[in-house]
């Protein structure tokens, strides 16, 4: 038996009543996507692990980030959740309180947290993890990796500049810095960065998300085609790492209003890993659930992510078109009187059916495919189920296929050591 184990047996016969940790989780803003990443566990991502985003640039990695405070905002509660984005690069200018109702950025600079290097940010998150109260859940963004220095850098970077000045002057001064190969970062991140905060934030109720860009991997040696700062570290303490790709752009009469995008867990410390999944955002909107658990559900895209073309699928029990319901709808939109009267004082099927799909209003004919068609189109379909608030049904609807998916995939051996 492994000393760990040992000490772990000793450490409850000591404190048999030690209390379990409960493990809440900040959804997504998408239920596709909470099962993508919660492994069959939870839904979303656990607080007291830390997370990755790793993607190209305008892959959705700073949408799905703000997604995660809004979804936890309007979960928990503003008295209940504490958050910081770390804007290191400057580049946020989402507006979210359009998108969600509240300001996730300070409107004033100075009021912004923005860490310049990886010593910053550690000492940062480390204040805001351990500042956090007994009941309290937080979320720290740090975005990105990729903005941050180490300070050695950053030193070694004035001294250069003062010296530049100097040779201009015809003065030559000698460096006093030691030889850099741009090791200081990679080794404060897997010496004293991971090691430290994954130890603090395990022990509160902060959930760290990291935003990464990726880069070509130019290590002949290796079969990775791209790579992200933090390396094997980032791999080690990550619970989950998750890839974006943009997948292609939606557009609206000739104009891009967003992107759809492809999500894969790369690592994942769930019984479900390597899950993926396509996903829409939209500019004005943010990740559009409905749209998303849609298309899942009735298969609307292809394998590469594609729409299929006239996508179309049925909701509800629709009613039979007989003539007593097709009586009732003209009697029901006040249209009886005006068919008897103009077109023939009998019903008869065929004719108002026709004369519905040829003459009558907008209105009127929607409201006829909406009742009889066997099929909605995507886009009706979409707007159908949030004009009747039934969401919650499409999630529900989506999880039942999504762990229906899982069962048949499953295997079904009699465990190793079952006992008889």
């Amino acid at each position: 038996m492994a000393n760990e184990d040992i000490e772990e047996i000793e450490n409850t016969i000591k404190n048999p009543m030690k209390e379990e940790k409960k493990i809440y989780y900040a959804g997504t803003g998408c239920e596709l996507l909470d099962l993508v990443v919660g492994g069959g566990v939870g839904k979303g991502y656990p607080f007291g692990k830390i997370i990755n985003f790793v993607g190209d640039k305008s892959s959705g990695k700073t949408f799905l980030a703000i997604e995660v405070i809004a979804s936890a905002y309007h979960k928990f509660g503003e008295k209940n959740l504490k958050w910081i984005y770390d804007d290191c690069e400057s580049g946020f200018s989402f507006n979210t309180e359009h998108l969600y109702g509240f300001p996730i950025i300070p409107s004033l600079l100075e009021e912004r947290r923005r860490s310049s290097t990886v010593e910053d940010a550690y000492v940062n998150i480390r204040e805001f993890a351990e500042g956090l109260r007994k009941n309290q859940l937080g979320i720290y963004v740090i975005d990105s990796l990729d903005g941050l220095k180490s300070r050695e850098s950053n030193a070694r970077a004035d001294e250069r500049y003062v010296r530049a000045i100097n040779e201009r002057k015809g003065k030559i001064l000698k460096s006093k810095m030691p030889g850099s190969m741009n090791v200081e970062k990679p080794k404060y991140l897997s010496q004293e960065f991971f090691p430290k905060l994954s130890e603090i934030i395990g022990n509160t109720n902060c959930l760290l998300i990291i935003i990464s860009q990726v880069r070509q991997n130019i290590d002949p040696m290796s079969f990775e085609k791209y790579v992200r700062n933090g390396g094997k570290a980032m791999d080690f303490y990550c619970h989950t790492v998750l890839w974006l790709a943009n997948i292609s752009k939606i557009k609206n009469k000739g104009r891009a209003t967003g992107i759809v995008v492809k999500a894969r867990t790369t690592k994942s410390k769930t019984p479900r890993p390597y899950r993926e999944g396509y996903f829409e955002l939209k500019f004005d909107y943010g990740l559009d659930n409905t749209a998303t658990c849609v298309d899942f559900l009735f298969d609307f895209r292809t394998g590469k992510g594609e729409l299929i073309k006239d996508a179309k699928a049925p909701w509800k029990e629709n009613k039979e078109m007989n003539i007593a319901n097709l009586k009732e709808f003209l009697a029901t939109n006040g249209i009886e009187q005006q068919y008897r009267e103009n077109i023939h004082p009998k019903l008869k099927k065929s004719e108002v059916v026709t004369w519905i799909e040829e003459e009558a209003d907008e209105e009127i004919r929607n409201k006829f495919k909406d009742e009889f068609s066997d099929s909605l189109s995507r886009e009706t379909l979409i707007e159908y189920i949030e004009d009747n608030n039934l969401v919650e049904e499409l999630n529900k609807r989506v999880e039942e296929k999504w762990e229906a998916i899982e069962s048949a995939i499953a295997t079904k051996r009699k465990p190793k050591y079952s006992t008889p």
